[in-house]
């Protein structure tokens, strides 16, 4: 296990060729609400990227250059970011080969009385290669699941295990070495350790790196 307390485009660019074998991630989502503002999900993180879509491929640029296999991107396109998540699609047109959706079972209703609930998320697969393979004869690409209840100070997106656990379980091998450029909470490191792979977090704040630091270091000892 690894981990780098760094901006992660930064952290990435030391990063041999098809040095990492997956990527599993869920980036910031640019809802433009600075770390001040007592919404934001992030009190250590000014979430609102000036150009979002530039920021994202750039990033996305980097992880399809080290990783051998796929990269899992998840992501909620929102009031904010949808513009840039849907270009997303267009940009990378040769290079998605699947789109896994999230449904969160418990979604908070809209904030205006007619408009629809954004009860989901995707999971975007981006890949070099033609196809990306499952360890399963038959797996739908769709999971459901609660929203996270879990929270820590100063951090109210935490990823939920099972999303983590449907990904490392269902896409990777025993051993193989799984990156998280936004590793937050660690919760994708959580799952590596309990499924038995080796896992590289990348986190920018410090804050959430000490917590996920020792939040590793315990499932390291009970594992």
């Amino acid at each position: 296990m690894k981990l780098i307390n760094a901006d992660c485009l930064e952290a990435l660019k030391l990063f041999n060729d098809n040095s990492i074998d997956y990527v599993f991630t869920s980036p910031p989502y640019n809802i433009k609400r600075n770390k001040n503002n007592k919404y934001n999900k992030y009190k250590y993180f000014d979430d609102g990227i000036d150009n979002y879509l530039d920021w994202s491929i750039s990033i996305i640029d980097e992880l399809l250059r080290v990783t051998k296999n796929h990269i899992f991107w998840n992501i909620q396109a929102n009031y904010y970011n949808k513009k840039d998540v849907f270009k997303l699609f267009g940009h990378y047109a040769d290079k998605i080969q699947q789109n896994i959706i999230w449904h969160k079972t418990n979604a908070a209703p809209s904030s205006q009385k007619y408009y629809l609930t954004n009860a989901v998320e995707y999971i975007i697969c981006f890949t070099n290669q033609k196809n990306i393979k499952t360890n399963q004869i038959f797996l739908k690409n769709h999971i459901e699941t609660p929203i996270n209840s879990k929270r820590i100070k100063g951090h109210s997106a935490i990823m939920n295990i099972e999303v983590a656990d449907y990904i490392i379980k269902n896409f990777t091998q025993e051993n193989e070495i799984i990156l998280d450029p936004f590793m937050g909470s660690g919760t994708t490191g959580i799952s590596c350790l309990q499924n038995n792979r080796q896992f590289i977090g990348i986190e920018l704040a410090q804050q959430y790196f000490e917590y996920a630091k020792d939040r590793l270091k315990k499932a390291q000892n009970d594992n």
